[in-house]
């Protein structure tokens, strides 16, 4: 079983990530918080939503922990099992004009977000994964195109065929915290919009997240594949080959051989 540091120092060597990858981890009854962990409401005065401490976890290497007290965002807090599904919101009544049609379509895009037991847990733990003194559920990593696509050929190191993601364009906090812990897969997100104006992901960034128990074949899948020499970050680029240029600098070159030939006069400009 890897350790989180270890975890961290193989996606850094790997990957050479711009931000650190955020280990998650949902609080049990009683559970203790680790110690410096921030609590938003208490200490630093706001309610956030999940993808705001998630970034903050990413950019500040902090570690918080989210309650429905610290919550601001009532998406996020149902998803996590801290708020009570009304049939209101069932019914599709909070995604219909924002980003569906009819309420029918708005149901089946709020019936579709990964969940929690209500009541099951009392908030969300994130930290930056190489200062994580828990063991995290969840592993989450943002970063540019190439770099995601290395983790997912980490995964597919030695199960072959394909990985699965969804797309929903919103509500990616469950996605990527939520659903590896219930579903036990890996999968990459494009981030959502609120993820983009709260969490304030930008515009080359995606994102992939696994199950924290995952995490030790990912690593053997990053060296293997990185082993093989075609699939490092940076990404190989093919530098063996003969460029061409304008006409003009043809012609100059003509110029030039032609000079050499006729023993370093200067050539006609003819």
């Amino acid at each position: 079983m890897v350790t989180p540091a270890e975890v961290d120092a193989g996606l850094s060597r790997y990957l050479r990530l711009n931000t650190f990858p955020v280990a998650v981890r949902f609080l049990r009854p009683d559970e203790v918080l680790p110690p410096r962990c921030k609590r938003p409401l208490a200490d630093l005065g706001e309610r956030l939503t999940t993808c705001q401490a998630v970034s903050m976890a990413r950019r500040f290497g902090w570690t918080l922990a989210l309650g429905r007290e610290d919550s601001s965002c009532v998406l996020g807090a149902m998803a996590l099992g801290l708020e009570r599904r009304l049939a209101h919101y069932e019914e599709g009544n909070l995604c219909v004009d924002l980003y569906t049609e009819s309420l029918e379509a708005g149901r089946l895009s709020e019936a579709s977000v990964p969940r929690l037991p209500q009541g099951a847990y009392g908030g969300v733990l994130v930290a930056a994964l190489g200062r994580a003194d828990f063991e995290p559920d969840t592993v989450i990593v943002y970063g540019n195109s190439a770099q995601i696509m290395r983790l997912g050929q980490a995964v597919l190191w030695k199960r072959g065929g394909t990985l699965d993601s969804v797309f929903r364009g919103r509500l990616d906090c469950a996605d990527l915290a939520i659903a590896p812990f219930t579903t036990g897969q890996a999968q990459m997100i494009v981030p959502c919009t609120g993820d983009r104006i709260f969490g304030q992901v930008q515009d080359h960034e995606v994102a992939f997240s696994a199950p924290f128990t995952s995490y030790a074949e990912i690593l053997e899948g990053l060296e293997a594949t990185h082993r093989g020499g075609a699939t490092r970050y940076p990404v190989t680029t093919y530098l063996n080959y003969t460029a061409h240029f304008p006409p003009s600098y043809d012609r100059y070159r003509e110029l030039l051989e032609q000079q050499e030939a006729e023993g370093g006069d200067e050539p006609s400009q003819s």
